[in-house]
C-alpha cells in the first residue's frame, strides 16, 4: 500500500484528460442550450477513483450524474461526437426494475475508444425481505452513503479535478488499509448480505483489516441467515469466483474460515439427498472434512506454484496454455481446495450418485459444469498421482502405465500434479518436505515430458477401429473397444512404431488371443 496517497488530485492518463474533457465541454454545451436547468455536475465514481489514488491501472470509468438519467446524457455525448466528427458507437440502454426504480436508467458506451457507464447519483430504500431496494435519484452523499464500503464511495469530479470523500472516511481507511462500511454495518448487511461477501473480497484483494465493528456485524447469526434466505446462489459464485482468481485467494479462504462463513457459502444440497454407506456399497466418509484443510491446502498450494522452486518451472508451456495459463490454473488449484472438505462424501443426483464436491460447485455456488468436473477431477486423480510419482522416482513408472494416467486425467494433469503435491505436504511440512515433494513431481513431470507425453491426451489410434475390425474379419461393435484400448498400449510401449507393425501386432497377437 502507497504510504503518500494524493489526498485530491489525480495523475490521469491522456486517454483519460481527453475524456474528462470531452464531458465537461458536454455539460457547457447542455448549459448553453438548455439555460433554464440546472447545471449538470458529473463525477467519477468508485472503483476507478480508488485504483487511480492507489496507482493501479483501471478501465473501468462509472460516470455519476446528478440530474440527468444516464440514457439522456449518453445521447448528449453522442451527438457532441458526431458534431466535431469523432466515432460514435451504440448506446445500451439498461432500464431497471421500474417498481424499484423510479424507471432510472443506465447507458454504457464507448467514448473516445473506452467503455464508459453512465448511471444516476441515486438513493436505495430496502423492505426487510429482499435485497432489491427502491432507487430514487439521489445526492453526492446518497450515492457514496449507499455503496458498499468506504474506499468503494470515493468520486473524482472532472470539472473541480479534485476527488470528494463524502462519508469523511475513505480517504483514510485507503491511507490505513481498512475495510469498512459507509453505514452502520449490521444495516449494511441486512438491507443487502451481499456487502459481506464484498467486504471479504476487498479485503482479501488489498490485504487490507476489516473494521472491528463491521467484522461483529458480519458474525451476527442473523446476518449468516440472511445471506442464504436472500442472495441468489449466482451472486455468491460471482464473488467467490472472484476471490479465487484474486490476488491473495488464501486471505479469501481465511477471512471465510474466520467468520464462520464456509457452510453459507458452500451450501450442501439437503441432507436427505446424501448417499449414505447403505446405499453404496464402497465405504466413504459421511461427513464433511474440517474445513480448515481448506485453507492448508491453499496454502501448500501457492507455495508449490509461487515460490521459487515452482513445480509450474517444468511444466511445458504449451501445457500451461492449453489450461488458460497459470492465472487460471491457479483458479482451478484454488476451487479444489476451498471445495476439499466435501471430498469423498456422494450424494444423490437425480437417477445417479455423484460427488458432492460436483453439486456444490454446479449448484451451490452456480459455477461452470467444467469447474465442477475439474474440481472433482483434481480431488479424485491425487492418489493415483502420488503413487505414480513415486513410482518414477524408483525407476519403476513405465512409458505405457505414465501415458495411459496422463490419457486419463487429460488436459489438466499439470494443475493435477500441484493440487497431489499440495495434498501430500498436508501430512506434515516443512522445509524439507516440501523441498522432497516438489522434487519427486519435477520429477514425474520431467518424465512426461522426457518421453514425448505432455500431450498423450491427445494421441490418436495409430489404427482406428474400422481399420482393426476389418483386420480381425469382425463387425464394429462393443467388443472393438478392448482392441482400441490393446492398440494403444501397444502404441505407448512402441512410440517409434509404424502402422504396418501395429496391424501386424492386431493381426498375430490380438487376432490369436481372439480365436
Amino acid at each position: 500500500m502507497t504510504d503518500t496517497l494524493s489526498m485530491t488530485a489525480l495523475s490521469l492518463t491522456p486517454k483519460e484528460q481527453e475524456i474528462c474533457e470531452l464531458l465537461a465541454n458536454v455539460v457547457e454545451t447542455i448549459h448553453t442550450q438548455q439555460p433554464e436547468q440546472p447545471r449538470l455536475v458529473l463525477r467519477i465514481a468508485g472503483g476507478w477513483v480508488r485504483d487511480k489514488l492507489l496507482g493501479l491501472e483501471s478501465h473501468d470509468i462509472d460516470i455519476a450524474i446528478d440530474s440527468m438519467s444516464g440514457f439522456d446524457l449518453a445521447q448528449h455525448v453522442n451527438q457532441y461526437l458526431s458534431a466535431h466528427g469523432c466515432p460514435v458507437s451504440t448506446v445500451a440502454k439498461i432500464s431497471q426494475n421500474p417498481e424499484r426504480s423510479k424507471h432510472l436508467e443506465t447507458a454504457t458506451t464507448s467514448v473516445l475508444g473506452l467503455l464508459v457507464d453512465f448511471v444516476n447519483l441515486r438513493s436505495e430504500t430496502y423492505n426487510s425481505d429482499s435485497r432489491i431496494p427502491q432507487i430514487e435519484f439521489g445526492t453526492p452523499a446518497d450515492d457514496a452513503f449507499r455503496r458498499d464500503i468506504t474506499i468503494n464511495a470515493l468520486f473524482y469530479n472532472i470539472h473541480t479535478r479534485q476527488v470528494e470523500d463524502f462519508t469523511g472516511r475513505g480517504l483514510a481507511d485507503l491511507r490505513d488499509g481498512i475495510v469498512r462500511t459507509p453505514l452502520e454495518p449490521f444495516k449494511t448487511f441486512t438491507d443487502d448480505p451481499l456487502r459481506v461477501l464484498r467486504v471479504l473480497r476487498f479485503a482479501s484483494r488489498f490485504n487490507y483489516a476489516i473494521d472491528e465493528a463491521t467484522a461483529e456485524a458480519i458474525m451476527r447469526p442473523e446476518i449468516k441467515c440472511d445471506l442464504d434466505a436472500k442472495i441468489s446462489r449466482e451472486r455468491v459464485g460471482v464473488e467467490l469466483e472472484k476471490m479465487a482468481a484474486g490476488p491473495h485467494p488464501l486471505l479469501s479462504i481465511q477471512l471465510i474460515l474466520r467468520f464462520g462463513l464456509y457452510t453459507s457459502i458452500f451450501r450442501t444440497p439437503p441432507r436427505a439427498e446424501w448417499a449414505s454407506l447403505e446405499d453404496e456399497p464402497q465405504a466413504g466418509p459421511t461427513e464433511p472434512k474440517d474445513s480448515a484443510v481448506a485453507e492448508a491446502l491453499a496454502r501448500n498450494m501457492l507455495e508449490l506454484v509461487d515460490g521459487s522452486n515452482s513445480l509450474l518451472h517444468g511444466m511445458p508451456q504449451l501445457c500451461l496454455a492449453i489450461g488458460g495459463g497459470e492465472m487460471a490454473m491457479r483458479r482451478s488449484l484454488m476451487l479444489a481446495a476451498f471445495l476439499y472438505p466435501y471430498h469423498g462424501l456422494l450424494v444423490r443426483d437425480k437417477k445417479k450418485v455423484v460427488p458432492m464436491a460436483f453439486v456444490v460447485v454446479r449448484d451451490g455456488i452456480k459455477l461452470s459444469h467444467l469447474d465442477a468436473e475439474s474440481t472433482v477431477g483434481l480431488h479424485q486423480f491425487a492418489a493415483s498421482l502420488a503413487s505414480a510419482a513415486s513410482a518414477c522416482v524408483a525407476g519403476s513408472l513405465d512409458r505405457r502405465t505414465l501415458g495411459l494416467q496422463i490419457r486419463s486425467i487429460g488436459s489438466r494433469w499439470p494443475q493435477s500434479v500441484v493440487f497431489a503435491a499440495a495434498l501430500e505436504l498436508l501430512n506434515g511440512k516443512n522445509a524439507t518436505a516440501l523441498a522432497a515433494v516438489t522434487e519427486k513431481y519435477k520429477a514425474y513431470v520431467g518424465r512426461v515430458v522426457a518421453e514425448g507425453l505432455a500431450e498423450a491426451y491427445t494421441m490418436k489410434h495409430i489404427v482406428d477401429g474400422k481399420a482393426a475390425a476389418k483386420i480381425l474379419g469382425i463387425k464394429p461393435g462393443p467388443a472393438l473397444k478392448g482392441v482400441l484400448d490393446c492398440v494403444m498400449d501397444w502404441q505407448l510401449d512402441h512410440p517409434l512404431g509404424t502402422r504396418g507393425e501395429c496391424e501386424m501386432f492386431i493381426k498375430e497377437t490380438i487376432g490369436a488371443d481372439m480365436q
